[in-house]
């Protein structure tokens, strides 16, 4: 081996896969199976469309997650707590604007305890008075804490100038919302939401048969079907005609820039090669925008672009915190770079980089069944399979310079950006 020479680096063709089989309950609940690994433990997740689209009103979607671990019927969730902690099982929650769910870990050997128990958080979850109270009052605290942060105050503004302050994706929390949430709503919420109608199931791990009988037994009775949801529900986004937005804070020292707008999602067959062109941009630590504002201007210690899709629209944004005196600078440089974008092509150099960046982050996404199964969730969500995998390797593998620039000229156009900045 001559170490004075670097190793070649191989073009990678095709990912291999781990297997994923799709079977159903007896109540028709999909469960998405990854059976691999050397250790005996397990990961289920359990998805319900129980989002923040669906919620009438602010809090209900994220009340409702939270506390359904609070307490079920002859439960307090000091029983629920002293259970996971017993059988040494880890219980996450997450909520986004279209699901909700939970991710379980566990060993093997103690899910026959512990699935009876999540079919109580499903179907009797109590939703306590007090406990609903001290997170009322913990929430709102938290809440008065953010509003102090710059990057939070600029997100809000961002979001609802983009969408309207009516639409899902636009509404922000307010005090008010704090005392027009009830536990009533919170129960209707959750009985219309939670249940096998709206639910999918991906399972990782070292999985036998016993554990999927078990699985059927447990979540597969007719007793908690419910009705499926419409997917009729729409909203008109309603954009502020006010591009630029300040918000003045005098103590401050810092100014938080977020620039961008509503783009496609990953319906769009234009999203994927769009993602490459927002990695050259801004996606990673070698982009065009770390380069110049962080490298070679010091104006902020980082500033990055994100591309992001939701189920009915996507964005594209822009976010750094920098010093007052430089944010009409940074903001003059982020027009550049995407003007720059729009009119240049990109050298074979800096290609072949983000080619390798984005491979070698996509393989490293379905390393293991359990990596793989968060990736596979997200590929339900859009309608799609493990064949993705290997097809968005391709666009990335494929994707030329002029694809890259005449994508910038048709999704970057900072004119039509918002620009919000507080500080």
């Amino acid at each position: 081996m001559n170490r004075t020479q670097a190793p070649k680096i191989k073009t990678v063709d095709a990912i291999d896969l781990l297997p994923v089989e799709q079977i159903k309950l007896d109540n028709g609940i999909p469960v998405y199976i990854i059976n691999a690994g050397e250790q005996e433990i397990v990961k289920i997740d359990f998805v319900f469309e129980a989002g923040k689209w669906y919620e009438p009103k602010n809090l209900l979607a994220d009340f409702v997650n939270r506390m359904m671990r609070e307490g079920v019927k002859g439960k307090s969730a000091k029983d629920i707590a002293d259970i996971f902690e017993f059988y040494g099982s880890n219980l996450e929650s997450s909520v986004s604007f279209t699901n909700a769910g939970f991710q379980l870990y566990s060993l093997n050997k103690h899910l026959p305890h512990i699935l009876p128990l999540m079919m109580e958080i499903f179907t009797e979850a109590s939703f306590p008075e007090d406990e609903f109270l001290t997170m009322l009052n913990n929430r709102k605290q938290k809440h008065t804490e953010r509003l102090a942060k710059n990057d939070y105050v600029s997100n809000r503004n961002f979001l609802s100038a983009m969408w309207g302050p009516k639409h899902p994706y636009g509404r922000v929390t307010e005090f008010e919302d704090f005392e027009n949430v009830t536990t009533g709503q919170l129960k209707d919420f959750y009985t219309q939401h939670y249940n096998a109608a709206n639910c999918f199931i991906v399972i990782a791990g070292r999985l036998d048969a016993s554990l999927i009988k078990s699985l059927n037994t447990v979540f597969g009775s007719s007793s908690w079907l419910g009705t499926k949801l419409s997917k009729d529900i729409s909203f008109e986004p309603a954009p502020s005609s006010t591009l630029r937005q300040h918000t003045e804070k005098k103590d401050s020292v810092q100014t938080s820039v977020m620039i961008g707008n509503a783009t496609i999602n990953k319906y769009h067959p234009d999203y994927d090669k769009f993602s490459v062109v927002n990695t050259v941009f801004g996606g990673y630590f070698g982009s065009r925008l770390m380069a110049n504002i962080r490298e070679d201007k010091g104006y902020t210690y980082g500033i990055f672009s994100s591309l992001t899709s939701y189920q009915h629209g996507g964005i594209l944004e822009v976010s750094a915190e920098v010093g007052k005196e430089v944010s009409e600078a940074t903001i003059s440089e982020v027009q550049n770079e995407i003007n720059a974008m729009r009119n240049d092509l990109i050298d074979a150099e800096e290609l072949d980089t983000v080619k390798n960046y984005l491979t070698g982050r996509l393989m490293r996404s379905v390393d293991g069944p359990m990596k793989y199964s968060d990736v596979y969730k997200g590929l339900v969500l859009y309608g799609k399979d493990g064949n993705y995998i290997n097809q968005y390797l391709k666009v990335i593998r494929d994707i030329t310079a002029e694809e890259i620039r005449d994508l910038s000229q048709q999704y970057l156009d900072f004119d039509k950006m918002f620009t919000i900045t507080v500080g």
